[in-house]
């Protein structure tokens, strides 16, 4: 009888720790998925084309590419590079200059576009009419204008695109001999 008693006990102590171990088990699967949307709600970035990753950057064509096969200018002509946001959400070099064209009355003024995956592939760099024609833009003699589809927050830009952006600023400075002196930046550009 003393036995029976002892296994009982034992058995009721077993019973106990794993109906506590399920309760902590379910208590942390609870608090991890109210934090998860907690910090989903408090998150400002939104995923435009998903995480950047090597393979989507590869599948792009090379900054060279853009830069040399629609070259017709001597080396010299172009001997600045200035990056700047589009302040708006999506787009690509056609849509861009027709937006501005109908809003302004005047077409936006860029060589190249830096596509955001919202009107154009993440990273995509498209080549504009300016430089497809190798014109330059009123006012900017010399000056190679890249624009970086973005709202102007320096958190709505990808990765893919700073990584695309720095790829053709490189090719321009070792194609033409530019001074990294003579790069600008907008003032919330990340590095």
């Amino acid at each position: 009888m003393g036995l029976t008693r002892i296994g009982i006990r034992n058995t009721g102590m077993y019973m106990a720790k794993g109906n506590r171990n399920v309760t902590v088990l379910f208590s942390l699967i609870a608090s991890m998925t109210v934090g998860a949307l907690i910090l989903m709600a408090l998150d400002n970035y939104r995923p435009i084309a998903g995480a950047y990753t090597l393979t989507s950057y590869l599948q792009l064509d090379p900054a060279e590419k853009m830069v040399k096969n629609m070259l017709t200018v001597s080396p010299g002509y172009w001997d600045q590079v200035e990056v700047y946001y589009s302040r708006t959400d999506g787009g690509n070099a056609d849509e861009l200059a027709l937006l501005t064209d109908l809003a302004t009355g005047s077409k936006a003024q860029f060589h190249f576009v830096i596509g955001n995956g919202n009107g154009a592939q993440d990273g995509a760099i498209q080549a504009g009419e300016y430089w497809k024609l190798q014109r330059l833009c009123s006012g900017r003699n010399g000056v190679v204008r890249i624009c970086v589809i973005s709202d102007g927050r320096s958190d709505s830009v990808t990765d893919c695109q700073i990584n695309r952006t720095n790829a053709l600023v490189e090719t321009l400075i070792q194609t033409f001999g530019i001074s990294p002196r003579n790069i600008r930046y907008p003032a919330t550009w990340k590095m």
